[in-house]
């Protein structure tokens, strides 16, 4: 893939359709800088809303019930699709696209990108992050500190309005394990955060290292959507431009 301004796409050819599924503590509404920014490279664009985050703490979802969410929409889109996962988003996109010939490229912006059988607490090491506020029940956790965490090269508004927005996420959705990962078979792009405090580019590199097929880079924090949406957007619009160039299949 080679880097450079994103330029619109060709309409004679079937363009995929971008699904974001964004990452814990967050809902859809994260993506929204970068809504007309890929509308604009004439590509489709949905997202989902992931139950396992969400203000009602006895109602959070599973990663389970992630997988579900993600799955039911790549059934209602029609043609081929590009997964773009931020953070935690890695572990839904990654069991959702396993076995299905629709998904044609993974994106993994900052995620987790793991192997079968690993979960994200697995993957932090097996204990709660420095962070992580639990609850008394051991069943939800509230991000502490997101200022730094999440927002740490965004606009202090930004930053303010984003913060105000998060909600509790499960614990169980940290503590699953995955039981499929479609990276083994379907083309994937890893862009590394340069700059994210948290989850760190070597970190972010090894992940990537011999799952990945393309690694990117983007000089921004954990979150790209809000700091630096032009360059991810056009991250995404080469993504898929590529994805419709080279095979379905590593």
């Amino acid at each position: 893939m080679h880097s450079g301004s994103a330029s619109s796409l060709p309409t004679s050819t079937v363009t995929p359709t971008v699904v974001l599924v964004h990452g814990a503590w967050h809902g859809p509404w994260c993506w929204d800088k970068m809504l007309p920014l890929l509308a604009e490279q004439g590509l489709q664009v949905r997202t989902v809303d992931l139950p396992s985050s969400g203000p009602d703490v006895d109602a959070l979802g599973t990663l389970d019930d992630d997988v579900a969410v993600v799955t039911a929409l790549l059934d209602e889109v029609p043609g081929p699709k590009v997964l773009v996962g931020h953070s935690y988003g890695g572990l839904p996109i990654t069991e959702a696209a396993a076995g299905r010939d629709d998904v044609v490229h993974l994106m993994y912006v900052c995620a987790f990108m793991l192997d079968v059988g690993v979960s994200l607490l697995d993957a932090a090491g097996g204990q709660p992050m420095s962070w992580w506020q639990v609850s008394e029940d051991g069943r939800s956790i509230t991000a502490g500190r997101p200022e730094s965490v999440f927002y740490d090269d965004c606009d202090p508004e930004e930053t303010a309005a984003a913060v105000a927005r998060l909600t509790p996420q499960s614990m169980s959705s940290c503590t699953t394990p995955l039981r499929a990962a479609a990276w083994s078979t379907v083309p994937s792009t890893y862009v590394v955060a340069d700059l994210d405090p948290e989850l760190p580019q070597a970190v972010q590199e090894m992940m990537a290292a011999g799952k990945a097929t393309h690694v990117r880079h983007i000089d921004a924090a954990h979150s790209p959507f809000l700091s630096r949406p032009r360059e991810l957007a056009a991250l995404i619009t080469e993504t898929v431009r590529a994805a419709v160039a080279e095979p379905a299949e590593r």
